[in-house]
């Protein structure tokens, strides 16, 4: 509330005062009414409350010897302009503080995005259409593939497949800007699939939940567990429970070599090995979960001429996983787990969270499974290995092995998945926020606080003071009701707070009305106003 409303509402409880004392005029209640002076400095006080009005009645207040003595009404009203005069200036001082010593920073809120429907299609799921149209088109493969899982029978369909087979996979796989998946890497071990740019989800301000699959693999090395066959001494992991492993290609002569093996991701399914170079199977193989995986990968030299092949990075006395042969070779069991997951996406921390998982069905494991066993990403995986298995030591190799074999699973199989609906879906909006001091704060709610008890003080004195109304006797000796005024209070505060009705005594209005007349009704009519053809007031 504004000094000048205050000191209006001051202005009633002065005018009921001045009327009480006028009621029962008495030698004490003369001294308590104010002078002519005092009068004209009141209507200043009352009226604006500026710091020149405060000024002339303090030099006033402060010139003893030649003035009259000051009523109580005065005094209140001197000081209560002074204190107000004097708060207003501290809370600005204060505010100004304030913001001297505040900073500001960015800050974020979430915001609810209601949707009446299914949720945005951020999300990743299996592609059931996929599958039902490999059966369409070939009625063969029911005869060689278990119900329900169609997928696994013509293969050729998806390996030749360009469109939604090869194309959508190498995307997947190289982290293209136009790939609708991608694959990451959440807790350091587990592999999963989220939605890439063609999406089109912003991922600066939206946060939600998402299904998708997830993948883990844990690897050992076979290289020295494995026997070695009494009569070729080529390795033989049957013993570990890798049969027919390692798979040596056989040279044109029929005979077969270690210098020449072939790179391979291989699925072991009972005493099978899924997706060697030749061969078939008898009948359609189906993993479990996990999938056991047998991984073999060689080398060439990097460099011409007799050294050793397979540098270590610390020198000497390191356990490498592969063999220090010409041609370093490395040999590998895992166990490859697929999960159905949902994540969370986080704006604000940029990252992703897991919230849980389940794992997958036998069906749905061996058809997401089945891009890497026919040979997807092995090259790729070879050239993301082929340093670190040189250099860094067997589990170091085994850890990286793991991560790129539960990458490259679900990347090769993007050809199977569709837009899944997210779930929970919020934004986040960045707006800046001023930080305060705690000092000022406290400052400026006491000032605040102050100035509030002052206004109701009065504001409760005011309501609880007595009124009269105003009539106005008729020449017939009744009443003219329409002249009868709103209330004495409101009388007597126009006096105190607006020059008019001392203008108006003096300089009656020509509308033929008494020149004493209440300038409670409206004081602006009550002064003359004149007209085009009579004299203005002139000075001097």
């Amino acid at each position: 509330m504004r000094p000048a409303i205050i000191m209006a509402l001051m202005a009633y409880r002065v005018g009921a005062e001045w009327l009480r004392l006028s009621k029962s005029p008495n030698n004490a209640s003369s001294t308590e009414t104010p002078s002519p002076a005092q009068y004209g400095l009141l209507v200043r006080l009352l009226g604006s409350s500026s710091i020149r009005a405060i000024l002339e009645a303090s030099v006033y207040t402060a010139r003893s010897w030649k003035r009259t003595r000051l009523p109580i009404m005065f005094r209140h009203s001197f000081w209560l302009a002074t204190l107000l005069w004097v708060l207003a200036r501290l809370v600005g001082l204060t505010d100004l503080w304030l913001h001297a010593t505040s900073d500001s920073e960015r800050s974020t809120i979430t915001l609810d995005e209601p949707s009446p429907g299914p949720g945005p299609l951020w999300g990743v799921s299996f592609n059931q259409s996929i599958c039902a149209e490999i059966k369409s088109t070939s009625p063969n493969s029911t005869s060689i593939s278990p119900q329900g899982m169609e997928c696994l029978g013509p293969y050729e369909y998806f390996i030749s497949g360009v469109e939604w087979g090869h194309k959508i996979a190498f995307d997947a796989m190289t982290n293209s800007t136009n790939a609708v998946f991608h694959v990451g890497m959440l807790e350091e071990d587990t592999a999963f699939v989220l939605p890439g740019p063609g999406v089109g989800v912003d991922m600066s301000l939206e946060n939600f939940v998402i299904p998708t699959f997830a993948s883990r693999a844990t690897c050992t090395s076979l290289n020295r567990l494995c026997g070695r066959n009494a009569s070729t001494a080529a390795l033989d992991c049957t013993s570990v429970g890798y049969p027919h492993f390692p798979y040596i290609k056989e040279n044109g002569d029929g005979t077969t070599s270690t210098d020449q093996v072939v790179n391979r991701i291989l699925g072991v399914v009972g005493d099978d090995l899924v997706g060697l170079e030749y061969g078939r199977l008898g009948s359609i193989k189906v993993p479990s979960n996990p999938v056991k995986i047998a991984v073999q990968l060689q080398w060439e030299t990097l460099e011409q001429g007799s050294v050793t092949h397979a540098q270590p990075a610390s020198g000497a006395g390191i356990d490498l996983a592969v063999d220090d042969l010409q041609h370093p070779t490395l040999y590998a069991g895992c166990d490859l787990t697929i999960f159905d997951a949902f994540v969370r996406w986080d704006s604000i921390k940029q990252g992703w969270k897991l919230l849980n998982t389940t794992e997958s069905s036998q069906e749905r494991t061996a058809t997401l499974s089945l891009p890497i066993v026919w040979q997807y990403a092995t090259e790729l995986m070879a050239a993301n290995l082929m340093f670190t298995a040189r250099r860094n030591s067997t589990a170091e190799t085994m850890v990286a092995l793991g991560r790129d074999l539960a990458t490259l699973t679900l990347a090769t199989a993007a050809g199977f998945y569709t837009r899944g609906s997210a779930s929970e879906v919020t934004e986040t909006k960045t707006m800046l926020v001023s930080r305060y001091p705690v000092l000022p704060i406290a400052a400026l709610l006491l000032l605040l606080c102050a100035y509030a008890l002052i206004a109701s003080i009065i504001f409760l004195s005011v309501y609880r003071t007595a009124d009269e109304a105003i009539i106005v006797p008729g020449p017939d000796g009744g009443f003219v009701d329409e002249e009868m005024e709103r209330s004495t209070l409101a009388l007597a505060q126009r006096w105190l707070t607006n020059p008019m009705p001392l203008v108006g005594h003096s300089f009656a209005g020509g509308d033929g009305q008494d020149a004493a007349r209440s300038a409670a009704y409206s004081a602006m009519n009550a002064a003359y106003d004149g007209d085009e053809r009579q004299t203005r007031l002139t000075i001097g």
